[in-house]
């Protein structure tokens, strides 16, 4: 046995941690391949992604509704800690797609008056847009008919709705400071550097640009920082698809506001599980003073299992609840 040590020791002293370092690399690997297994079979299993079926047959009050309703409370329970724990403001913005006949909008008219009672129980500044928003010509602020997506109007419409709210608390600053080391490669989830003309698969083409940080920005933040930086977390009402860089809302606001940092970290097909993740392990290493999530009901439903199987950022496999597995099976009949 002492022989064994010691051949141990000198082993590791000879290059073994080289050797240690393999093996933690495989064993990583092997991890993601794993889980990647288990997503994959979880896929093919659970095929569907729910629709405003589930706010039917009394959904609104079902309790597969409201265990989703308290997944989102964690959710956004978590988010709040996690920016607070840095020293920034933590806001909310409910920002929704704009209602026209005939749409299904039931999982924003339920979501809507939960996320104002969640944030007001959380002490969570709470901006609801969703008046101002149903009061737009939809042939105005949005690409329809071809998109529901916003236009250079609507992207006008909700900056003139952003700088109030960035004015308000742009006088805050976090106490977060991070040395270069800590710090991740990008801030966001777009590649580092990424400029192409994309189209969505809609033929409606616009011009993506991305930061060397991955946000969807027209230039680098540096460190120390030398103005307030106020980070805007979202879906595609923040992203901005369809509009080039220098349209979308953000961009606009940073043009009339030179005295701040407008960090935009938005991402399609996203929910607040997504936020939460690239606030965690990216977005609060940019160090901003404020962030401004924007969310709506749809955020509740899209926590459903076999949503988050097939869209989540971090591709973590969930296995469905019992009311999930339930529901899934009476509705999609497998």
């Amino acid at each position: 046995m002492v022989v064994l040590v010691l051949t141990t020791v000198m082993w590791s002293g000879c290059g073994g941690g080289d050797d240690k370092e393999k093996r933690i690399r495989e064993f990583e690997l092997s991890k993601l391949k794993d889980s990647q297994d288990r997503l994959d079979k979880l896929n093919e299993k659970y095929r569907d992604i729910p629709d405003e079926r589930l706010m039917e047959n009394n959904g609104a009050n079902s309790a597969v509704y409201g265990e989703l309703k308290e997944r989102y409370k964690d959710y956004l329970t978590q988010l709040k800690t996690e920016v607070e724990a840095t020293g920034a403001k933590f806001v909310v913005m409910i920002m929704k797609p704009i209602e026209k006949p005939g749409d299904a909008v039931l999982n924003f008219k339920v979501g809507r008056p939960y996320i104002l009672s969640t944030c007001s129980k959380l002490g969570i500044d709470c901006y609801d847009l969703t008046d101002d928003i149903n009061a737009q010509d939809p042939k105005v602020v949005t690409l329809l008919p071809r998109d529901g997506h916003w236009s250079k109007k609507g992207a006008e419409f909700f900056a003139g709705k952003f700088i109030p709210i960035v004015t308000k608390y742009m006088g805050n600053r976090s106490t977060a400071v991070f040395k270069p080391t800590e710090r991740p490669e990008t801030f966001g989830d777009l590649l580092p550097n990424q400029d192409e003309f994309l189209d969505g698969g809609k033929d409606i083409p616009y011009h993506l640009k991305a930061n060397a940080q991955g946000l969807r920005m027209n230039y680098d933040l540096k460190f120390p920082k030398s103005k307030p930086r106020i980070l805007f977390l979202g879906s595609s009402h923040i992203y901005n698809p369809f509009l080039d860089n220098d349209f979308i809302a953000t961009k606009l606001v940073q043009d009339k506001m030179p005295e701040v940092e407008i960090l935009n970290a938005g991402m399609l097909s996203a929910t607040i599980d997504d936020y939460l993740t690239l606030f965690k392990e990216k977005a609060k290493y940019a160090e901003p003073d404020v962030v401004i999530l924007q969310t709506n009901g749809g955020d509740i439903i899209h926590l459903f299992f076999s949503n988050r199987n097939h869209l989540s950022r971090n591709k973590i496999p969930r296995n469905p609840t019992p009311l999930e597995e339930k529901y899934y099976h009476a509705t999609y009949n497998y």
